[in-house]
């Protein structure tokens, strides 16, 4: 493996920690909003419906190679809406713990796996204002979407099962902060190594594609340009 190879899976390595942080702290926040204010339960729970209706409307729609795994999905989504209008903290006070930590976990993949799309949606935006027409965007094969969706199961299912094993949900106001902060200090580590493999391995598929090319502005090409006017 070259240098400028080694260079740029170790960048994808801390740029995908820090997304994996940024997303552990966001999943854990809504997870504590849609648990203690009705408000963001049932706006979430709203918002999670729409998504799941959009999402099934496209593939219905649509022409898609893995309309399943939309289908799957987009079920996965309206169950969260639903989940939402259940996790009020005043509604599931009675729940046993077996019950409560598989609804968390199916909650945070989703809360994830929106959050994660939505990420990679925005950068590969941004990539495409910032490059030429001919360069790749950062999520763009069959196997690198495959992994961005083990990636947000994988990481969404952790962070809801640790929120519900340490009842970070149950804990009164003058001590939500740290059963928060704890809960935190487990995710953090976890969502930036997950991160951070998720986007190597996705920098490693790109370098490994058959037609990856580095796209840059060459000093022939704006010469050329130039030759034009």
């Amino acid at each position: 493996m070259d240098s400028q190879k080694y260079t740029r899976l170790m960048l994808a390595f801390l740029a995908g920690a820090v997304i994996g942080i940024l997303v552990s702290f966001t999943v854990n926040c809504t997870l504590v909003e849609i648990s203690i204010n009705a408000f963001f339960a049932v706006y979430f729970g709203i918002l999670f419906l729409l998504i799941a209706g959009l999402i099934l409307w496209r593939v219905k729609n649509g022409d898609h190679p893995r309309p399943c795994l939309l289908m799957s999905f987009s079920s996965l989504v309206l169950v969260s809406g639903l989940l939402c209008f259940i996790l009020e903290k005043n509604w599931f006070v009675n729940m046993s713990p077996g019950f409560k930590v598989p609804l968390y976990s199916i909650l945070g993949v989703a809360v994830c796996f929106a959050l994660l799309f939505s990420i990679i949606d925005l950068i590969n935006y941004c990539c495409g204002m910032c490059q030429n027409a001919d360069a790749k965007p950062l999520v763009e094969t069959e196997t690198q979407v495959y992994l961005v969706v083990t990636a947000a199961v994988i990481m969404g299912f952790i962070f809801g099962l640790v929120f519900g094993l340490l009842d970070v949900e149950d804990a009164d106001m003058g001590h939500l902060k740290v059963a928060l902060l704890r809960d935190e200090s487990i995710c953090y580590p976890i969502g930036g190594i997950l991160g951070g493999i998720a986007s190597a391995i996705n920098q490693y598929l790109r370098e490994e594609s058959d037609d990856y090319t580095f796209n840059s502005l060459e000093t022939q090409d704006l010469d050329d340009d130039d030759d034009d006017f």
